[in-house]
């Protein structure tokens, strides 16, 4: 009878220091936190988003034949100039000095290991200027078999990173050890950063393994059991993702929201987490379903250049602005002699506005239209594209159902993806795509 007694003692006793011990830690881990420098005074706290920079290497290019037929002839996207953009943000985040900078997916163009190891460096420039930053994997790149080197008129394949990998190299940027890492999915690349006291960040892989444009039932358990401690502490959550966790045009769907998304957007809603932040379509959209904001972001690398940045005050309120990268100021100042960069604004929307005015016109070359007919479609096309991928349908009324250039594209193509595309948007009521403010 003494020997069980003793042993319950043991018991309760080991139980009791565990559980001490481990509310220590998170004390300590909070109180660590709060003696930095983003603290739970601060007026407002400066988040910065920005996705799908697609960064190719330079040593991956001689930007020539391959190049220009692979990469750039059907992509409005600059990667031409991506490292130019990469150093221009850099320079900008500087200046902004934000609390943090989040890196939703698509890191490098398709997943190169040399791409993802320049990619990092540019990242420790800001890392080495004590400015936060945070990654997650997209699509493109991780088991990339479309990893290529472009040289002259030929492409070959090159090494891509393994998950493991991709772990190693953003080792500084949200997978290696940190005492604000509070939570990770052991089922995926998922985990919980605290910002500060209040605020928590949690980044959503939805592009390797068993989460590729899905969310699965193990990592669901884990983002529910991160979401129901965060409301019990009253803290604020925003989380991210890559792909979307809602439509954002009713035709591109597949591929692009995540296919079980809907109860994401449940789970936040009874835990009154208000924002998600997403990309993977290079458009600036904005998404709500009952009190869920689904915000995707353009890219940095297609005109406007367009990156987000997030308030978060005292009350937890949270606003939300879509900002251009000052490509060409950056570039003037630091005295490039290159007139595409000197004049990036006008380069980047001009690449833009070429690339789609002759995909139109491929499409429009064996059809009897006459040249008058075939200038209003072409120019149409572009002009909305460019106001819809900005985010500003709704300062162009310019551009409506009643422009020459809809009823064109509608009578010769009334059938084709073409004019089921330019009905999505202008169906859509025309709103404010690059401003947000959520009260909570």
């Amino acid at each position: 009878m003494l020997i069980l007694i003793a042993l319950i003692l043991i018991i309760v006793i080991g139980f009791y220091i565990l559980t001490k011990d481990k509310n220590k830690l998170n004390k300590d881990i909070i109180n660590k936190i709060k003696d930095e420098d983003i603290d739970g005074n601060k007026e407002k706290i400066n988040i910065i988003h920005i996705s799908d920079i697609h960064y190719l290497s330079m040593k991956l290019t001689d930007y020539k034949g391959s190049f220009f037929e692979k990469v750039e002839k059907n992509d409005g996207k600059t990667v031409r100039y991506i490292d130019k953009i990469m150093d221009a943000f850099i320079l900008e985040m500087i200046k902004v000095n934000p609390d943090l900078i989040i890196v939703s997916g698509d890191l490098t163009y398709k997943g190169e290991k040399e791409s993802h190891d320049e990619f990092a460096k540019k990242l420790k420039i800001l890392k080495d200027k004590n400015i936060s930053v945070v990654v997650l994997p997209g699509n493109h790149d991780i088991d990339s078999n479309s990893a290529k080197r472009y040289i002259g008129d030929e492409e070959e394949s090159v090494e891509s990173v393994t998950i493991e990998d991709f772990k190693n190299i953003y080792s500084d940027f949200g997978y290696g050890e940190s005492s604000r890492i509070i939570g990770r999915d052991k089922d995926s690349l998922s985990y919980m950063y605290r910002l500060n006291s209040y605020i928590n960040i949690l980044m959503l892989d939805t592009s390797t393994d068993n989460n590729k444009g899905y969310i699965s039932n193990s990592t669901y358990k884990w983002i529910e059991k991160m979401l129901k401690s965060a409301k019990s502490n009253n803290e604020t959550t925003i989380s991210v993702t890559h792909q979307n966790i809602l439509a954002h045009n009713k035709i591109f769907l597949s591929g692009y929201v995540i296919k079980n998304g809907t109860k994401m957007v449940d789970l936040m809603n009874k835990y009154n987490v208000r924002l998600n932040l997403s990309g993977h379509m290079h458009l600036q959209h904005i998404s709500e379903s009952k009190g869920v904001y689904d915000v995707a972001v353009g890219t940095i690398a297609m005109y406007p250049n367009l990156y987000g940045d997030i308030t978060v005050d005292m009350r937890k309120n949270i606003t939300y602005e879509a900002k251009s990268l000052a490509v060409g100021y950056w570039m003037r100042k630091y005295g490039t002699e290159d007139e595409n960069l000197i004049n990036f604004e006008e380069y980047s929307k001009n690449s833009f506005m070429k690339v789609s005015k002759n995909q139109s016109e491929f499409i429009l070359q064996n059809e009897e239209i006459s040249d008058n007919e075939l200038e209003k479609m072409v120019n149409f096309l572009a002009d909305t594209s460019l106001s819809y991928f900005s985010g500003e349908m709704n300062i162009h009324p310019e551009l409506s159902t009643e422009s020459d250039g809809y009823k064109l594209w509608q009578k010769y193509y009334e059938k084709h993806f073409i004019a089921t595309y330019l009905n999505s948007i202008y169906l859509e009521t025309p709103k404010d795509q690059k401003n947000l403010k959520i009260e909570l």
